[in-house]
């Protein structure tokens, strides 16, 4: 359903590790609606309720809404370093731009318009 990059889920791990929760689960949300489509976020959570789809990839346990399994169909999270800093990235297979969240243009959030 959803990959992630070696690196991306060495950086998780770490922050895992600094918050003292190895055990919580990387949970994908929907931040919002831009011009671009769906943009979508990341958290930690605890535990996975019953309407979430669970995956798994290089040790690190991802949790989705099953209502957003078909946005999210084929995403790869990344994690991604520039000269001003590092941070995670989210891509979709249904876009194409190179924003951090992920959302298309003008969004407020790094889009690239």
């Amino acid at each position: 359903m959803v990959n992630i990059t070696e690196l991306a889920a060495q950086k998780v791990k770490e922050v895992l590790k600094a918050q003292n929760k190895e055990d919580a689960l990387l949970r994908l949300y929907l931040a919002g609606m831009g011009c671009g489509g769906p943009s979508f976020g990341m958290t930690l959570e605890e535990l996975k309720s019953e309407d979430d789809i669970l995956d798994e990839e290089f040790g690190v346990s991802m949790v989705i809404d099953k209502k957003l399994s078909m946005y999210l169909e084929g995403a790869v999270i990344d994690y991604v370093e520039s000269s001003s800093g590092g941070g995670f990235e989210i891509r979709t297979a249904n876009t194409n731009n190179g924003g951090g969240c992920d959302s298309g243009c003008c969004s407020g959030c790094g889009g690239n318009c």
